[in-house]
């Protein structure tokens, strides 16, 4: 099955709704989607709050947020958060609808 009208469909819906594109903000809580593939990587988290660990660890937000160029990343949509604490990264596939928490 082909993911690509999916996942414009979906793009488009984060634009309609006022998310922004591009590099987010280090310095503020953000909430983000990332899609890589059929996948959509969501959480919240503070870039400049991420340790080290999540600098080297494929699967966290660092990863997605980071270097998206290096995680393939199609689309990044994000916007301030309502909440200042940290949460995911989710996993959700645009085919099947399954969502889990990440790492696998």
């Amino acid at each position: 099955m082909n993911y690509r009208a999916a996942l414009e469909r979906w793009a488009e819906n984060r634009r309609n709704r006022d998310w922004n594109e591009g590099t987010p903000p280090h310095d503020q809580w953000i909430e983000y989607h990332a899609t890589h593939a059929q996948f959509v990587y969501s959480g919240r988290c503070r870039i400049d709050q991420l340790d080290d660990d999540d600098m080297l660890s494929i699967g966290t937000h660092a990863h997605v947020l980071i270097d998206p160029g290096r995680a393939q990343i199609r689309f990044l949509f994000w916007r301030p958060a309502a909440v200042e604490a940290e949460w995911g990264p989710r996993r959700m596939d645009l085919i099947s609808g399954e969502a889990r928490m990440h790492p696998l």
